[in-house]
């Protein structure tokens, strides 16, 4: 029994239509809080200009899936109401790989990885304290997924109506675009992992139990966000690589869910950093009430000086590494953080 029988293509799409606007609410959802965030946290540092990049990259995303999910809404409309009558209709409209609608929102998911794939190279980057020769293999990699991924956009318009996706003169250039993003997002997410790691031993010695707490509050955030992209990725390679049509569902619903991981990264960092905020008042708050009961007992306390040396660390530093204007400051930053999309 063939995969078109077991699952057929418009059983596919109709599904991955519903998935992707779930995805896409939530994405929505979050995208509204990490953009407060952005501004709250400019805000509370009082300072005039927000996160350009943080907040540029998350818009694009959003954009890129608000222009995707409107036009696998036209193609339903298309594929179900229009030629929903004819005999086969809703298959063969979808067999036609060259319809400029399927060539635009494959190019729209292509555009999305690798702003997402991009970012993951900048920030390797700025973790590794702007050293080009990190990223040297990160952009190869990206060049040959924009390569590979426009590269079979083009082929779409080469071919015949009615030509399934699977084909062999299809099959090495999406197979290398899922390949190499998969290999991108993994290779760049140990690397940051391991500048951390690295990073947090040479000052193990002066630091207290707060110090391993963040940096495995870190590297926890980084290996979470890195496994549902990864997953959902090798899911999409494993389902194409079997000529299933499962990879429809897999391929929609990744386009929301690569800005979904980037904005709960943002809200992590950004609500970790908040929470810190209102610990460090209160502590200040219940010293400054100690003080003045100090101050009015019956013996004065003499002055003295106190020289106080504090070493803090917490999320917030993932999100500032991107505000920091001299290469040398991050290597003498007690942690260096960083985070994956």
């Amino acid at each position: 029994m063939s995969d078109e029988e077991v699952f057929p293509l418009p059983r596919a799409e109709i599904i991955a239509l519903f998935l992707e606007s779930l995805i896409f609410g939530a994405f929505s959802v979050l995208y509204a809080i990490a953009i407060w965030i952005l501004l709250y946290r400019e805000k509370v540092r009082t300072r005039a200009s927000l996160n350009k990049m943080l907040f540029a990259t998350s818009t694009v995303m959003y954009i890129l899936s608000v222009a995707h999910l409107c036009l696998d809404v036209q193609r339903a409309v298309v594929g179900f109401v229009n030629e929903g009558g004819k005999p086969d209709g809703t298959l063969e409209f979808y067999l036609r790989l060259n319809n400029p609608t399927h060539i635009a929102k494959n190019v729209i998911f292509i555009t999305m990885t690798l702003v997402g794939d991009g970012f993951v190279s900048y920030r390797l980057w700025i973790v590794w304290n702007r050293a080009w020769w990190i990223v040297i293999l990160p952009i190869l990699l990206l060049t040959g997924t924009a390569i590979s991924g426009y590269g079979a956009c083009f082929e779409f318009t080469l071919i015949d109506s009615g030509t399934a996706i699977f084909q062999s003169n299809l099959q090495p250039w999406i197979t290398s675009f899922f390949a190499l993003s998969l290999t991108t997002n993994l290779l760049a997410t140990f690397l940051i992992t391991a500048r951390i790691m690295w990073s947090n031993r040479k000052v193990r010695q002066y630091r207290a139990g707060t110090a391993a707490t963040s940096q495995w509050d870190v590297i926890e955030t980084l290996i979470q966000s890195a496994a549902i992209y990864s997953a959902a990725l090798a899911s999409l390679l494993g389902t194409y690589a079997a000529g299933s049509n499962a990879q429809y569902v897999c391929l929609d619903a990744l386009q929301p869910l690569i800005g979904l991981v980037f904005t709960l990264i943002i809200i992590r960092v950004g609500l970790g950093y908040s929470l810190n905020e209102s610990s460090g008042a209160q502590v200040i708050s219940d010293r400054h009430v100690r003080n003045q009961e100090l101050s009015h007992g019956d013996y004065q306390l003499r002055p003295m000086a106190i020289n106080v040396s504090v070493s803090r660390t917490d999320d917030r530093q993932s999100l500032e590494l991107y505000d920091r204007k001299e290469p040398g400051d991050i290597e003498s930053a007690d942690t260096v953080t960083g985070t994956a999309a």
